[in-house]
């Protein structure tokens, strides 16, 4: 049927120049988009141009658009055609306006007929016609419309790392590779499989060449579906891709029922053998994810090249588009945890989650500045364990960061720590907050002054002195004994007699032992020097014991609270899915390990911080949380009592809690960002701990029961001096222990010559 259509044409045209050679006529007729009364609609085709036209025939010169045909015979000769005719119409007459990038097939040299067809402006390709006997285009131009057709999607963005993504669906995509290639630079071809794995690993690495990259999806309909049902189940979804896909069918709304917020795709979907609607992926107000129609893309053939009609970009710019959600309401996942997020609990619940209303704190002020900046409303749900939460070694995820990880909220804010872990199912922004972790312990006891004339030395020391004081007597004596074998002489004192007196140098009382000999002189001299330093030291420091009262050892450290848990009993307290629960079950060794060997879980989770502050005071507990949340509450339940470790650890940072792929992750980040340089987040601190600055302080901060004063030394008082009175009481004890023992010991009637006898005499009876 088409070849009998071209010989008519040819017969047509040759039969109008042969009438115009006999009658011997010099006319040149014009080719008009205009119609003729006369002569009927014509139809104005496309003069063939230089950089467009490829043909055989050496003679054709397209040099300059309005040049006409060369008649060897004759003048120059512009045939017309009129469109009355049906056999004009046929479909093999195109404009010869052909791609650069798609040479046409060369089959031979063209005859007479072809080359005075390609002079009026018509490419005739004789047995080569654009389409075959179903109507349907030719495989190269098939291959030519889909190369363009990626071509333009892939030039809508800004992203040159390209991976293309394919099946048998496709016609050899080698044209498409290649103009790619010319074009943008390299191209990972991947062949689709079931697994995806290979494509999961692209995605998710963090070594490319690029932030922003391009996957583009050639495939069949259900292997499509496949693709992005499998980034939904894996998690994939991340603003550094863009996903171009190719349909075939109509599937828009399936795949919108597929993807989720942060998978960005623009679709073209095929309408025709040449021509495909294009649509890009949105989240409208339900926060839901929709296709918009955005215009279309045709290709023309013959040399029309392609073109498309578009009123927005095919390649949404994420920062511009998140910049204002159009009053979108986001969720978000929060615990009443004051001084950060402070929440009124509302009736209403969304499915199991309560409802709740923000109240005040410094994370809430930040997410309200957010909001009111990019324009959207929040709804608050409440974390029903009021943990912060994470991923478990059963590979559940609790918490708040469960609730973000599962997208039932959008967002999390409420002193929320970054660790790597959660940072695997979760996105972080940079943080907006940095705090170091410490121990809340109960206000150490002043120790008993009942053994205060004691506590100047250590055990050890007293020992040294009884131990000296035991031996200086022997030693002088032994010198004597000595000094008696080569001097002739009887010793003066005895042992016991040395010993009395060098107790009392030792105890600041005078030497009645009298030698005439240097031995005993040097010793007694050093054995002074000996006695006044211990006293010196042994005094000052008992008047300080007794003027400042002492403690017992506070909790300063891990070190210490091990000490503690070791020696005195004590067990840390712990707010059950936070990260200081983490750091101490994961430990493999150190200080961390040792510390949760001996944690006892029954005794030591609580569930927020309220409880654990309080608990602290019932007994032997030290809480162990970060610093502001601590100072703040002991500071309105009274500082006096309760002790803050001097040192802090594990450091610490808080961000915002985000789905996995978040689009709009950078807006918030600069958001952050502005609000922590601008000061605003200090600012919001101080304000938190101002509202209970004094509300403790006069608990117990003023002067005791005995009218010391905690701000320096007072007056000594009996309780300074109880340990004085202490070992006068000890005293008359021992002697009445001793007066009873020699009561029973003595028999009654039992008479003995007294070792003692007091003499009494009278200035009357003296002789």
């Amino acid at each position: 049927m088409l070849d009998r259509r071209n010989s008519l044409v040819r017969i047509l045209v040759f039969s109008v120049v042969l009438a115009q050679q006999v009658r011997g006529q010099e006319q040149t007729t014009t080719i008009s988009n205009n119609t003729s009364q006369d002569e009927g609609p014509l139809t104005k085709l496309s003069e063939p141009t230089a950089s467009t036209l490829e043909t055989a025939n050496p003679e054709v010169s397209t040099a300059n658009p309005e040049a006409s045909t060369t008649n060897p015979e004759g003048p120059t000769v512009k045939p017309e055609v009129s469109t009355a005719n049906p056999e004009a119409r046929n479909a093999n007459l195109q404009p010869t306006t052909v791609p650069s990038s798609v040479p046409l097939p060369n089959n031979g040299s063209l005859g007479v007929m072809d080359s005075l067809l390609q002079r009026l402006g018509f490419a005739f390709n004789r047995g080569r016609s654009s389409l075959n006997d179903n109507g349907d285009l030719r495989p190269w131009e098939q291959r030519t419309v889909l190369a363009e057709l990626v071509s333009y999607m892939v030039s809508s963005g800004t992203a040159r790392q390209i991976h293309l993504l394919h099946d048998l669906s496709a016609p050899d995509i080698s044209p498409t590779v290649q103009a790619i290639n010319q074009r943008w630079g390299e191209v990972t071809v991947l062949t689709y499989d079931d697994d995806l794995t290979l494509l999961e690993s692209i995605i998710r690495s963090y070594y490319h060449v690029e932030e922003m990259r391009n996957v583009v999806v050639i495939c069949s309909t259900e292997n499509t579906m496949a693709v992005f049902e499998t980034i939904r189940a894996r998690n994939l979804e991340t603003p550094t891709v863009q996903w171009y896909v190719i349909l075939l069918d109509d599937a828009i709304t399936e795949l919108s029922g597929l993807i989720r917020e942060g998978t960005q795709v623009s679709v073209a979907v095929k309408k025709s053998m040449m021509s495909y609607n294009l649509a890009i992926s949105f989240i409208n107000k339900d926060n839901k994810p929709k296709f918009r129609a955005i215009g279309s893309w045709r290709w023309v053939r013959g040399g029309g090249g392609a073109s498309a009609f578009v009123s927005e970009s095919l390649t949404p710019d994420l920062n511009q588009l998140y910049s204002d959600f159009g009053g979108r309401q986001l969720k978000g996942a929060v615990v009443d945890n004051w001084p950060f997020f402070k929440v009124t609990l509302l009736d209403t619940y969304d499915g199991t989650y309560q409802e709740a209303k923000p109240h005040s704190g410094i994370d809430c002020n930040v997410i309200n500045s957010i909001a009111d900046k990019l324009n959207f409303t929040y709804k608050l749900l409440l974390e029903p364990d009021e943990g912060w939460g994470g991923p478990q070694p059963d590979g559940t995820v609790t918490g708040m960061i469960g609730m973000v990880a599962r997208r039932e909220t959008d967002f999390a804010i409420d002193e929320i720590t970054i660790t790597g872990p959660r940072e695997t199912v979760v996105d972080f922004t940079k943080p907006y907050f940095l705090e170091s972790t410490t121990m809340l312990s109960p206000a150490p006891a002043e120790k008993s002054r009942a053994g205060a004339i004691f506590s100047p030395f250590t055990p050890l020391v007293w020992a040294v002195l009884v131990l000296a004081t035991l031996l200086i007597g022997p030693i002088l004596a032994g010198i004597s004994w000595v000094m008696g074998l080569y001097l002739y002489e009887k010793p003066d004192c005895s042992i016991q007699k040395y010993a009395f007196h060098m107790f009392r140098n030792l105890v600041v009382q005078s030497n009645l032992i009298i030698s005439p000999h240097w031995p005993h002189r040097f010793i007694f001299f050093f054995w002074y020097l000996f006695s006044f330093y211990i006293y010196a030291l042994y005094s000052g420091t008992l008047t300080a014991v007794l003027a400042v009262p002492s403690f017992e050892k506070p909790i300063d450290s891990l070190f210490d609270m091990l000490e503690a848990m070791k020696e005195n009993g004590f067990q840390p307290l712990i707010n059950y899915g936070t990260t200081n629960e983490f750091i101490l079950r994961e430990a493999t060794s150190g200080i961390y390990k040792e510390i949760w060997d001996l944690f006892d879980p029954e005794v030591g989770y609580v569930r927020n911080v309220d409880t654990g502050v309080n608990r602290v005071l019932t007994g032997k507990f030290a809480f162990m949380n970060a610093w502001l949340a601590s100072e703040i509450r002991i500071n309105k339940l009274g500082k006096h009592k309760y002790y803050m470790a001097r040192n802090t650890y594990y450091p610490q940072g808080y961000g915002m809690v985000l789905n996995s792929g978040a689009p709009y992750k950078k807006l918030f980040e600069r958001s952050l960002t502005q609000l922590t340089e601008s000061g605003l987040v200090s600012k919001w601190t101080r304000d938190e701990v101002q509202k209970v600055e004094g509300q403790g302080a006069g608990d117990g901060a003023g002067d005791d029961d005995d009218g010391g004063s905690r701000g320096g030394p007072g007056a000594i008082t009996l309780m300074h001096l109880q340990a004085a009175f202490f070992m006068l009481g000890m005293g008359h004890f021992l002697a009445s222990l001793i007066l009873l023992s020699e009561r029973m010991l003595c028999h009654p009637g039992r008479t003995s010559k007294p070792r003692f006898e007091m003499i009494i005499t009278s200035p009357r009876n003296t002789p």
